[in-house]
């Protein structure tokens, strides 16, 4: 297996993070946690995959979980959760992300003192810290280990590495809560959550993609992204008609389509 120098370096780092050591992994099934699964089964002492089941993530997403574990034989467990129960959360004030991963790792790290492992590992990856991620602050303050920060692998590596490894992740698409559809300050509750996993998953099966994302505004506006090279297929008039239709079922009342497309982390625009 070739890696460049450098690349093959910050391998050799990651593998000495995790070596000989009991870790857990928080488990979404994204290209970030799952090459570190893959990783941590191959040199750790002993790893179990902890993936989250709850209302912010679509059920095929726990299902890949799942053949994942059972493909490469990887203990997996799966916690319940639900962070609507969380006022501070339901709020959706800017550091959302910071309370809810703040509920999801003191959970991970039950399991870990119940369990004996000696570390709980997070698939942050490098490019992270050019975004606006509240979240990092509870890793910092939980101790939770990021490998993927201390060995600076961003997250081209990180595909790159998948490719040598021949994981079937190497090239799914980036993956973010439902939650993170929805405007800071604008109240987060189980309507507008399932509104918008059912436009997405519409979406991607009626035309056929697998990035996409349906921003929901105030009560009754759906802003979709998709990719930019993608926009002129669907400027068409059935296509669309169709996809009007399908949103106003929904309970939309204005369909929109960013002409910008899709790009990571939108609702931050706002912020800068």
């Amino acid at each position: 297996m070739t890696f460049s120098e450098n690349l093959q370096d910050k391998l050799e780092c990651l593998k000495k993070i995790i070596s000989r050591k009991k870790v857990i992994v928080a488990f979404s099934g994204g290209v970030d946690s799952s090459l570190l699964a893959f990783i941590a089964h191959k040199y750790a002492k002993e790893t179990l995959l902890v993936t989250e089941n709850s209302i912010l993530y679509p059920s095929e997403e726990i299902e890949e979980t799942k053949t994942f574990a059972l493909k490469y034989d990887i203990p997996h467990m799966i916690i319940e959760r639900n962070p609507l129960e969380v006022e501070d959360f339901r709020s959706n004030p800017k550091n959302r992300c910071y309370i809810c991963k703040k509920g999801l790792y003191n959970e991970i790290l039950q399991i870990k003192e119940e369990k004996g492992y000696d570390m709980v590992l997070d698939g942050s990856n490098y490019d992270d810290l050019q975004d606006f991620r509240p979240g990092m602050l509870a890793l910092q303050e939980l101790s939770i280990d990021t490998p993927y920060l201390n060995c600076r692998i961003t997250k081209q590596e990180i595909r790159l590495i998948c490719e040598q490894f021949n994981l079937e992740v190497k090239s799914k698409p980036s993956m973010a809560c439902f939650s993170s559809r929805i405007p800071y300050g604008q109240d987060i509750d189980e309507k507008k959550l399932n509104r918008i996993r059912d436009g997405e998953k519409f979406l991607k099966e009626f035309l056929n993609i697998r990035q996409v994302r349906v921003r929901h505004h105030d009560n009754n506006l759906a802003r979709i992204e998709i990719m930019p090279e993608e926009l002129v297929d669907v400027l068409d008039l059935k296509k669309l008609s169709i996809i009007v239709s399908k949103f106003k079922d929904l309970g939309f009342t204005y369909i929109t389509l960013d002409m910008e497309g899709f790009r990571s982390g939108s609702m931050n625009e706002v912020l800068n």
